[in-house]
């Protein structure tokens, strides 16, 4: 059961690696894809960037997906409780970025407020214009 659990985080690993890697070396059919929409915003051009958190949460759930199944067949304890101490920081990391979240929610609120207004009045202002 835990090798077919972890073989599928490993899996799931390899594709948002591979989609990470995809968008990253061709970047140019994106660009390409953008440009034949009309009124892209400026923003979405930072779909380029996205590419890289791609590759490094597929390298973690790589890793991750490895060493359980590494560890589940061997029935090793070192790779497993590697595997518990990376399961661990990532759950931590995860509590802690809600608990920021929340922390911050009134700041973060008035921040899309702003965006939103922005980009609502540049918008507005590109529909008089035409």
């Amino acid at each position: 059961m835990m090798f077919a659990f972890n073989g599928i985080i490993f899996l799931a690993g390899i594709a948002i690696l591979g989609v990470g890697i995809w968008v990253k070396v061709d970047s140019g059919s994106i660009f390409s894809f953008l440009g034949k929409i009309e009124n892209v915003p400026p923003e979405l051009s930072q779909v380029l960037n996205v590419g890289y958190l791609l590759i490094a949460i597929g390298g973690l759930l790589v890793i991750i997906g490895f060493l359980g199944c590494c560890g589940a067949i061997r029935e090793s304890r070192c790779m497993l409780l590697l595997f518990f101490m990376i399961v661990l920081l990532v759950f931590i990391a995860e509590v802690a970025g809600a608990v920021v979240i929340l922390a911050f929610r009134p700041l973060a609120d008035e921040l899309f407020a702003k965006v939103a207004q922005q980009q609502f009045r540049e918008n507005q202002k590109r529909l008089w214009e035409k």
